[in-house]
């Protein structure tokens, strides 16, 4: 048994809009979203291309669900399909932010998607009532001002809110579930209806007897820990109970300094002479983002992966750099240190670059031997920031990026590897 009085006790709630890409389309049209026929793809062009979202009804009436293929939609007038505008759907996910801002401060959102977030309500109860109601409200406003269709769960944490949203309020539109709802409302869940649960560990689970989420927090822990390893047996004994301790509130300045990345899959194998330019777009982008938010790097990564038909295994490695930068061509320095000391191979399909350890802006100390020359680089940085914040992002582009290995005008009309 867990003793619940001596855990937090939270209201926090999460919401989830309801087929949030297809949704947004429908409005867009002039369309009941939970009642039309609509499919958001990649690329309707393309027979092959993936399904991102699918209207409810489009769900329930033809089992077209997220991950289908294009060709898989039957040919009826009545449904409509579009391709992804990944610039609106950011935009009006932007909006609901702000929207949750008017009831909560920003520490309390927690973002968990573009479509879902949880809010922490403690001490709002003198201005909207219960959690109950103050969510009702929230998903009001959404509806009025957007036309979106939500779900909600309320918890008393991020945990038991979620579980509760993914399993009944998606069917009701919002419930609820307190620490002693748990046995009643959660231990009957199949385990692959629980967050966190794939099909992988599914299957072990249920080769050892467990079916329900409750099977799991009747069964030793010591036996779980031995089955599953120390940390992960822990985890679902204590989740099966409904025990979070994660925190309900951001800290906004630890969130803006753990890092920033940025990576892409090719589309065809590159070697590692055409690679240089994807790594010299990436550090480009990051740099930028750096200087956006007035921080610097002291630890740049660099990630590559290989193409499946070869086997092998990618490799990831980091470096410390001797001072902090926001640059671009420092970056890419490191980065191609560290392509040339992993004795990488061709056939490359994947690069990632990653940078952490930011500390402020301020911090950047400048070297005697090539500081006036890294002020210059800094001062040329934020000049072709303000110009691609001006004009977009392919106004000003290095000339490498028009060789066939470049990859950045084709990314520069996309978000999250969508047209806008």
């Amino acid at each position: 048994m867990i003793d619940y009085s001596k855990l937090p006790q939270h209201e926090v709630a999460c919401i989830d809009m309801k087929s949030f890409y297809a949704s947004i389309e429908a409005v867009d049209m002039g369309l009941d979203p939970l009642t039309t026929l609509l499919a958001v793809v990649g690329e309707k062009n393309r027979p092959g291309s993936v399904v991102l979202a699918a209207s409810p009804a489009l769900k329930k009436q033809f089992g077209i669900r997220t991950g289908n293929r294009l060709y898989e939609i039957p040919p009826d007038p009545r449904i409509h399909v579009v391709n992804a505008r990944m610039g609106l759907y950011l935009d009006t996910s932007m909006t609901i932010t702000k929207l949750f801002n008017q009831y909560v401060p920003t520490e309390a959102i927690s973002t968990y998607s573009v479509d879902e977030s949880w809010i922490t309500l403690d001490g709002t109860a003198h201005l909207y009532g219960s959690t109950r109601d103050a969510v009702q409200r929230i998903q009001k406003d959404i509806l009025m001002q957007l036309g979106l269709p939500s779900a909600a769960g309320c918890g008393p944490n991020k945990l038991i809110a979620k579980l509760i949203m993914d399993n009944y309020g998606k069917k009701t539109g919002i419930a609820e579930c307190t620490y002693q709802d748990i046995p009643r409302l959660l231990w009957p869940l199949p385990v692959e209806d629980i967050w966190g649960i794939g099909r992988k560990l599914k299957k072990r689970l249920n080769s050892i007897g467990i079916y329900q989420l409750g099977d799991i927090a009747h069964y030793p822990l010591s036996k779980l820990q031995r089955q599953f390893g120390n940390l992960m047996g822990q985890q679902l004994f204590y989740h099966s109970w409904g025990v979070d301790i994660s925190p309900v509130f951001v800290d906004i300045k630890e969130e803006v300094r753990k890092g920033f990345s940025n990576g892409i899959t090719l589309m065809r194998n590159y070697s590692i002479q055409e690679v240089s330019t994807i790594i010299l777009e990436l550090t480009d982008h990051i740099a930028s983002r750096m200087r956006q938010t007035h921080t610097a790097t002291k630890t740049v990564t660099l990630s590559l992966g290989y193409s499946k038909d070869d086997g092998l295994k990618g490799f990831s490695r980091s470096k410390t750099l001797p001072e902090a930068t926001n640059i671009a061509k420092p970056l890419y320095n490191t980065c191609m240190e560290l392509l040339r000391s992993a004795n990488a191979r061709a056939s490359i399909r994947n690069v990632h670059v990653g940078v952490s350890n930011l500390v402020p802006e301020e911090a950047i100390q400048v070297d005697l031997f090539s500081g006036p020359t890294n002020e210059k680089l800094q001062q040329l940085g934020v000049t072709l920031d303000s110009i691609q914040a001006r004009f977009g992002g392919s106004a000003v582009f290095r000339a490498s990026s028009i060789t066939n290995a470049g990859t950045f005008l084709g990314r520069s009309q996309k978000i999250g590897g969508h047209y806008e």
